[in-house]
Parts: structure tokens; sequence; C-alpha cells
């Protein structure tokens, strides 16, 4: 299959973000978990779930990867919490999924097939973020991103 993309020497922030948000941007409050990875292009991938029910997948595409660091420390940071407060008492470690960031997104959705072992196609959601805030540990919120060219 022949790679068309780009050299990443030749994307500007306009092309990028044509790529990117093709879908009308909204805003969404979403509780990110700290369950996340780097794509091979190095975008950050984060499972959250919209309204506590929907998981989802946020992705900190591009340029917008570098802001999340923060995302990404402080969801490392509460997992840790976590674990170590369990460890004093005794306890096991605290399910992932009980562990949530609420962060407040602006970005746009975009939809995305798997098919299992058994040739059933599933369908997962993935928010592109755009810009995002949230509060850290002293209570100041915290903001990153930027809104997407028109």
């Amino acid at each position: 299959m022949q790679n068309r993309r780009r050299a990443p020497n030749q994307i500007s922030p306009q092309s990028e973000d044509r790529g990117l948000f093709k879908k009308d941007v909204g805003q969404f409050r979403i509780s990110l978990v700290p369950h996340f990875k780097r794509s091979s292009r190095g975008d950050l991938v984060v499972r959250g779930y919209l309204n506590d029910k929907q998981e989802v997948f946020v992705i900190f595409a591009g340029r917008r990867a570098k802001n999340a660091l923060a995302v990404e420390k402080r969801l490392q940071t509460l997992l840790s919490h976590a674990t170590q407060s369990a460890a004093k008492v005794g306890a096991r470690s605290p399910d992932i999924n009980a562990i949530r960031l609420p962060v407040h997104v602006e970005g746009a959705w975009r939809s995305r097939f798997q098919r299992d072992v058994s040739g059933w196609d599933h369908r997962s959601y993935q928010l592109l973020a755009s810009r995002w805030a949230f509060s850290d540990a002293d209570g100041v919120t915290n903001l990153g991103g930027r809104p997407p060219f028109s």
C-alpha cells in the first residue's frame, strides 16, 4: 500500500486542522481514566466516558499532543495516588475505571469501525480534541490546545 502521508515538515497548522476537524466542533464534558497510549504518529489517545456511560477515546493529535502532557501527567498522578492509598491500607489496587479526571473538551467526533474475530464490525467513537480544560491538584484550571483553523 502506498504511503500518502506528507513529511512532518510539510504539514502546516492549517492543513493539519483541515484533516482533523472535518465535522462541526462542539463542547463536551468527558471523564478521562488513566488508560492512555501513544499512536504511531505520536498522538495521545486517552479512554474516557461521556456522561459517565458511553465509552469514548479522546485523541490529542498533531501539534496538540505536546500540549496534552499536562493531562497525561495528571492522570499518572491520580493513578499513583490511588495505588499508594490502597497499598497503605492493604487493599487491592483500585479499578482503573474508578479513577476519573473531569475534562471540558472542545473538539469534533469521528466514528471508527473495528472488526472482531467473528467478523462483526464494532463502532467506537473518537473525540479529536482541539482545546481542553481541567483542574489540577491545587484546583487551578489548566487550559490547553488551540481552536482549529477555519
